[in-house]
C-alpha cells in the first residue's frame, strides 16, 4: 500500500537527528534567510509508486512568486558533483518520465501550495532508474509597481512586480521503470588515532540512498550518524568518516558500520561491518 506523505514524514522523524514535530521539521528546510518551507528534500517514483507530491510554505508575510524547473547534474566515479552543460537531455533525465503541476506560481503567507508529480506509462519499457533536479526557485514579491511611471501602483488593474530572491533549491528527482538490483559492502576501513575512515561500495544497476551510522554493538547505539546518503549509478563507492574522540567511545572491538537504505525511497537493503 503507497504510503501517505504525512507518514513518510512521519517515518523520517522517527530518526534521532530530526525533532519529532511534523511543524517543526519545516524548519529543517529552511534558515532565517528563507520564505518558503518544503516538505520533502527528495522525490522518487516508481512501478508501485506512480503518484506524489509535496507542500511548500511561505513563512513570512510577503507574497513568494515560485518556478519549477528541471535541472541536471553530472556525478563522477568518485561522487563528484558537476552542472550538465549540454544542449540535449541527458540518458538517464527524467523528463520523458513525469509529469508535474504547478511549474509557476504565487505562496501566500497561509496559504500552502501543493505540487503534484506523476510518472508516464509506457509500454515495453526496459528497467531503468532515471534521475533529474527539480530546481524550486522563490522569490519576494517586495512591491506592486506602475509599469509606465514606475511608482507604487495605486490602480489594481495594472500593476506588475518587483522580485527579489530568496531560495533555489535543487531536489533530486529518481525514477525507476522495473525492478532493479543493488548491493553494498564496507571496505577500507582505517583507524588513524581518532577517526575512522572507510568507503560504502555499492555494486549493480541502481542508486543507493539512505542513512550511515556508528553502532556500539553492546547495546546497538548509535555513536554518530551520516543521513541522506547519496551513490548514484555513475559512482561506485562513498569515502566517509567518523570520528572516536568522545571519551566515552568504545574499544574498536565493540564498534560496528551499518547502512539503512531508506525504504520510502525504493531501497531495503541494510549493509554491516565490524570495525575489527
Amino acid at each position: 500500500m503507497k504510503k501517505t506523505l504525512f507518514e513518510k514524514n512521519k517515518n523520517k522523524l522517527s530518526q534521532p537527528f530530526i525533532l519529532s514535530s511534523f511543524v517543526l521539521i519545516l524548519m529543517l528546510f529552511s534558515n532565517a534567510s528563507q520564505a518558503i518551507s518544503l516538505t520533502t528534500y527528495r522525490m522518487y517514483l516508481d512501478n508501485n509508486n506512480r503518484t506524489e507530491s509535496f507542500i511548500m510554505f511561505n513563512n513570512r508575510y510577503d507574497k513568494e512568486k515560485c518556478s519549477i524547473k528541471i535541472k541536471h547534474f553530472n556525478f563522477d566515479e568518485n561522487g563528484k558533483m558537476s552542472a550538465y552543460k549540454k544542449a540535449e537531455l541527458p540518458d538517464n533525465s527524467a523528463v520523458p518520465w513525469v509529469r508535474y503541476s504547478p511549474k509557476n506560481f504565487t505562496v501566500e503567507r497561509g496559504r500552502p501550495q501543493t505540487v503534484r508529480f506523476s510518472m508516464r506509462r509506457k509500454a515495453n519499457v526496459t528497467p531503468q532508474e532515471y534521475r533529474s533536479y527539480l530546481s524550486v526557485s522563490c522569490d519576494k514579491v517586495l512591491q506592486e509597481i506602475n509599469t509606465k511611471e514606475g511608482q507604487p501602483a495605486t490602480n489594481p488593474n495594472g500593476p506588475s512586480f518587483q522580485a527579489k530572491p530568496k531560495l533555489v533549491q535543487n531536489v533530486p528527482l529518481v525514477i525507476r521503470t522495473g525492478k532493479l538490483q543493488a548491493t553494498a559492502e564496507f571496505d577500507d576501513i582505517k583507524v588513524v588515532g581518532k577517526k575512522l575512515t572507510a568507503k560504502l561500495i555499492r555494486k549493480g544497476d541502481r542508486s543507493l540512498y539512505g542513512q550511515l551510522a556508528l553502532i556500539d554493538k553492546r547495546n546497538d547505539k548509535a555513536l554518530g550518524y551520516k543521513n541522506s546518503v547519496s551513490i548514484y549509478t555513475e559512482t561506485s563507492s562513498y569515502a566517509f568518516d567518523f570520528s572516536l574522540a568522545a571519551k566515552d567511545t568504545p574499544p574498536l572491538e565493540h564498534l560496528m558500520l551499518r547502512f539503512t537504505e531508506d525504504e520510502n525511497y525504493g531501497g531495503s537493503l541494510v549493509i554491516e561491518k565490524n570495525v575489527k
